[in-house]
């Protein structure tokens, strides 16, 4: 088989080590608006690379939880994560588990967005494609999907990559924890990756966040802040006055008034 060019070879290196560049060059997702286009990391999203690619270089492997708001892109973060190892490393085995059918066929959806999308240059060739599995057959690598509602859903798999989103929410959590999480081997390379919005105290998730914070144990902390995310504020009425708990918020985070009114309007 001929070498590639040295131009090439370089276009590829830079695509398979830069996470970033390889999201805007070849990934593309569904905004909300509607239309397709590269997927070009926020501020969110670049916060979150650093910390677990931090984490990745003190640690060997990933084993993080985050604490999130909605809408803010971090799903989509984790699906270009494990979309770019699984394409460019062998035997890479990602399972991903949310808390219901809908949210587990969006980020299905998004992954098989991401191949259908991908180059030619580093698209890899496919083999079995459904709606429950996308395979790469050449690399020994893939993709499968499930829903929390079944307790030993992933409990039979070895996988590299686990995604567990809405872990907050997910019914017969504990059980999940016990079983599909096993199925990661405690490996250099390998990554869980486990994020929710917030449901209140109590509950595996609150109970492993909680740990973490203490410092006890494998995994790492991540918080998003809310107010990262440039949609969420609105307009300040005529009338709008802080309250005391407000204000003091409002100055310990640099807040402006129409996120104020959003976060009011939240709660």
């Amino acid at each position: 088989m001929p070498s590639l060019p040295d131009h090439e070879r370089r276009i590829r290196q830079r695509l398979k080590n830069d996470l970033e560049h390889y999201a805007a060059q070849c990934l593309k997702i569904r905004i909300k608006a509607g239309r397709i286009e590269p997927l070009l990391f926020n501020r969110m999203q670049h916060y979150l690379h650093a910390k677990i690619e931090d984490h990745a270089k003190r640690n060997g492997r990933v084993r993080v939880l985050i604490l999130k708001a909605r809408q803010q892109g971090c799903s989509t973060y984790i699906g270009a994560r494990f979309y770019h190892k699984a394409t460019h490393t062998r035997g890479q085995q990602v399972f991903i588990l949310t808390h219901e059918q809908d949210a587990t066929d969006n980020l299905f959806d998004m992954a098989n967005r991401f191949h259908e999308h991908c180059p030619d240059l580093v698209k890899p060739h496919t083999g079995a494609a459904n709606a429950k599995e996308l395979s790469f057959d050449r690399l020994d690598s893939g993709y499968s999907v499930g829903t929390a509602g079944a307790k030993a859903v992933g409990r039979s798999k070895t996988l590299q990559l686990f995604h567990g989103s809405e872990v907050a929410y997910w019914p017969n959590a504990r059980d999940h924890f016990a079983g599909v999480m096993q199925a990661v081997p405690d490996l250099p390379g390998t990554e869980i990756i486990l994020e929710s919005t917030g449901h209140g105290p109590g509950g595996e998730f609150h109970e492993r966040w909680q740990q973490a914070e203490a410092g006890i144990g494998d995994f790492e902390a991540i918080f998003v802040p809310w107010w990262w995310s440039g949609e969420y504020r609105r307009e300040v009425p005529v009338d709008f006055a802080l309250d005391d708990e407000e204000r003091e918020c409002m100055e310990l985070h640099g807040l402006d008034l129409d996120q104020m009114v959003w976060r009011r309007a939240k709660i």
